[in-house]
């Protein structure tokens, strides 16, 4: 039970490491120093600080067999999970009400049509400008959010394994 934990843990380590490069290379620490908008770096950086410090205690554990060191490890994963929601739960945009919009006190008068019906005006290159005909191709299916749900699974999982574990190490 404790190496099918370490196994998932690492599993779970890489994902969140691959998220957090991620999010690094595309300038959301950056970002978030420069707006103040976001999660802190201080919780992002604390959540994977605290898993790769479970991780290594579960390393411990696994090589000496002493159950304080399981449940120092679940203590430490329990308090990455929660951090863990804390990123998640700041990181997660949620609905906002938005107010509706004024109408025109007046309403916008149409534009004659040309003498010369291939005659192209200013106003068609505008509106062709201002909404491009839409790509001809099939939608893509957009995976990206289900990285941190794996991620959050593969916790959960970790989570549970190693409670097993630390319960079976007497």
């Amino acid at each position: 039970m404790a190496i099918a934990a370490m196994i998932a843990w690492v599993l779970t380590a890489s994902i969140g490491v691959y998220m957090l490069r991620t999010w690094v290379t595309r300038g959301g620490l950056r970002r978030q120093r420069a707006t103040g908008v976001g999660v802190p770096p201080v919780v992002v950086f604390g959540h994977a600080s605290a898993a790769l410090t479970g991780l290594l205690i579960w390393l411990a554990f696994v090589g000496t067999r002493l159950d304080l060191l399981a449940w120092l490890g679940v203590t430490v994963v329990a308090g990455a999970i929660a951090l863990g929601v804390c990123t998640v739960t700041l990181w997660t945009p949620y609905p906002v009400a938005v107010p509706p919009a004024a109408a025109p006190a007046v309403a916008p008068t149409a534009t004659p049509p040309a003498a010369d019906p291939g005659m192209v005006t200013d106003e068609m290159i505008a509106r062709l400008l201002a909404d491009p005909f839409p790509a001809s191709r099939r939608p893509r299916l957009k995976m990206a959010g289900l990285v941190p749900v794996a991620h959050g699974f593969a916790a959960l999982t970790t989570f549970m394994l190693a409670v097993l574990a630390a319960i079976s190490a007497r």
